[in-house]
């Protein structure tokens, strides 16, 4: 097969790899391999990827961490992994520290995080925690939130008792009373459903300061000598993004397939997504307004003493493999990009 043409004046090797090693945060439930509500599960559900892959005889493989973004970056570290799919903070977290990566798309935009609480902790908001045994997984997109939330009550993590858990450890702990509170994702809610915890507090509708964006991280090496897979890689996910997108798989229709291949009931989904525009969520893009998120999240990272090191996101975004999939997709005007101004508005916001 003929190597895509790309405008890379410096990708000198254009040949396939004999294997693609893809890795994300593990979010599942009852032994389902989960991505989080977005392209990248219905691309894994699908086998998309593999089929895209099929006639070159490339193997694809998947690997999902419960350790979530530090130990994904720590398999970038180690040579493990080519493509990854993470949430912001983890994002930056990897290429403070060193790691060369790009971003090279977009895959989910302005995400919900939930504060559950263990039933009759009579937590009600940030400024009941202190004091409280508290659970967050460092290095993950929650940590940047939860640490907002409690500067916007006059506390720090250091008000708490801080404790480092993987998601379903922590649920666990909350549900048998060792922790009062824990800080996390849209799967929290499993836990109100089954009556075990109560969540008084989430993110939705503060603004782009407290949400949470998705990545497509390739590593640089992979980037260079492998341009014609990456291209195609992207190409299924915004495939991906746009059938969720466009009506192709119905509202409804796309919070039950999450429901199918999560294992986690579908009223998370519609929770997580009400008020949400699909279309918007799912932008690939890597626009002007996307990029300037990163902005915020290094400052703030770099404020809550996460990272030391800053860099412009600017020159870490390479939006040319996003492109190309778009132009041989036909969708080019499909989504419409944001400006810098618009997220720095919603920023300014919800401060």
């Amino acid at each position: 097969m003929a190597a895509t043409a790309l405008p890379f004046a410096h990708a000198q090797n254009t040949a396939l790899p004999k294997v693609i090693r893809l890795a994300a945060p593990e979010q599942g439930s009852q032994g389902k391999s989960f991505a989080g509500a977005g392209p990248v599960s219905l691309a894994y559900a699908s086998k998309a990827i593999e089929a895209e892959f099929a006639r070159d005889g490339v193997q694809v493989e998947w690997k999902f961490f419960k350790g979530a973004g530090p130990a994904i970056n720590e398999g970038i570290a180690t040579g493990q992994l080519d493509v990854v799919f993470l949430g912001d903070l983890a994002a930056v977290i990897g290429r403070a520290s060193g790691l060369k990566t790009r971003l090279v798309a977009a895959s989910g935009r302005s995400a919900n995080s939930y504060l559950a609480t263990a039933l009759g902790s009579n937590i009600q908001g940030f400024k009941d925690l202190k004091g409280k045994r508290v659970a967050v997984l460092r290095g993950t997109a929650y940590q940047l939130p939860f640490d907002r939330l409690l500067k916007a009550e006059g506390l720090t993590e250091k008000d708490v008792r801080f404790t480092n858990l993987d998601w379903p450890t922590s649920k666990a702990a909350l549900v048998s009373k060792d922790i009062d509170a824990t800080f996390g994702g849209s799967d929290l809610q499993l836990l109100k459903l089954a009556g075990t915890a109560d969540i008084p507090v989430s993110t939705k509708g503060r603004g782009d300061l407290y949400a949470i964006h998705s990545t497509v991280i390739a590593t640089d090496a992979f980037a260079t000598q492998h341009p014609e897979a990456l291209t195609r890689i992207v190409k299924v996910l915004v495939q991906q993004a746009h059938a969720a997108s466009s009506g192709a798989i119905g509202r409804e229709a796309l919070f039950q397939r999450f429901a199918d291949i999560s294992g986690l009931p579908v009223q998370l989904f519609s929770s997580e997504f009400e008020g949400t525009d699909v279309k918007s969520r799912y932008s690939p893009l890597l626009d002007e307004g996307y990029v300037a998120h990163f902005d915020d999240v290094i400052e703030g990272a770099r404020a809550a003493g996460i990272v030391r090191q800053s860099f412009d996101p600017k020159t870490w975004a390479d939006a040319r493999f996003v492109n190309q999939a778009l132009k041989e997709l036909k969708l080019e005007g499909f989504w419409t990009p944001t400006s810098a101004a618009s997220a720095r508005a919603a920023t300014t916001a919800s401060r």
